[in-house]
């Protein structure tokens, strides 16, 4: 009996296409199934499922480096390792740079992936691939967001299990990541608008917030809205 992503089956069974799905989403992530199989083995009874609820991606543009903060190369050749001085953690034999204290208190409820690379050089490439898990063709600084890009995670995630409730699926903030030019990947690309992120651009706590998504444009009134709604529902049935 083997388990993938929850789902149990004997080495008789088959594994149906959304399983499989599933495991081959795992790759961009660096996990293969020997290594998921081997993971669970380690595992035992201790891997009770405990799906995901909320993931919060945080787009560290201008960040420190990975050898500054996590990984810090200690026994690598000067240019490659950290010049700060690593700390104890909370996890025995792990350390991490001594600027991340409170952090180190919490590291047995952190998990490291450290198989996760790629080969751009230019910043929007870059960026696109870390938003989307998908390098482009070319590593073009001057790469745009066009409908042969992939969708960003937030946007797939609205596509194929949208919240049911009244909280928005994908939210973004607080503004849009840009190097020059607008970094792509951060939208829904040709799974269409619909799925696009409620961007919130500014502090919800301030006196003048307000959300453009929410708010008609000077020149539109409710009565041309509608107008304009009942126009795309006559198009939308005709093209049915």
């Amino acid at each position: 009996m083997w388990d993938i992503l929850g789902a149990k089956a004997s080495c008789g069974d088959r594994v149906d296409r959304r399983q499989w799905l599933r495991i081959g989403g795992l790759s961009p992530l660096g996990l293969s199934l020997a290594g998921l199989l081997s993971a669970q083995a380690r595992g035992g009874e201790r891997s009770a499922r405990a799906p995901a609820k909320r993931c919060v991606v945080l787009m560290m543009s201008g960040g420190p480096a990975h050898q500054d903060t996590f990984d810090m190369k200690p026994n690598a050749p000067d240019g490659y390792r950290s010049h700060y001085k690593s700390i104890a953690t909370s996890v025995p034999g792990m350390r991490i740079v001594e600027h991340l204290p409170e952090t180190a208190k919490v590291m047995h409820r952190i998990a490291q992936i450290r198989t996760v690379h790629h080969t751009m050089n230019n910043h929007n490439s870059a960026g696109y691939t870390a938003l989307t898990g998908v390098e482009p063709a070319i590593d073009d600084q001057r790469l745009r967001d066009s409908l042969d890009l992939a969708p960003s995670y937030g946007s797939v995630v609205d596509h194929v299990a949208p919240n049911a409730g009244s909280v928005p699926t994908y939210v973004s903030f607080p503004y849009t990541i840009s190097d020059g030019s607008v970094t792509p990947g951060q939208r829904a690309s040709f799974l269409g608008r619909l799925h696009d992120p409620l961007f919130i651009p500014n502090d919800p706590n301030s006196a003048d917030f307000r959300l453009p998504q929410l708010s008609l444009p000077s020149d539109i009134s409710l009565e041309r809205l509608s107008d304009r709604r009942q126009l795309q529902q006559l198009i939308n049935q005709q093209t049915r």
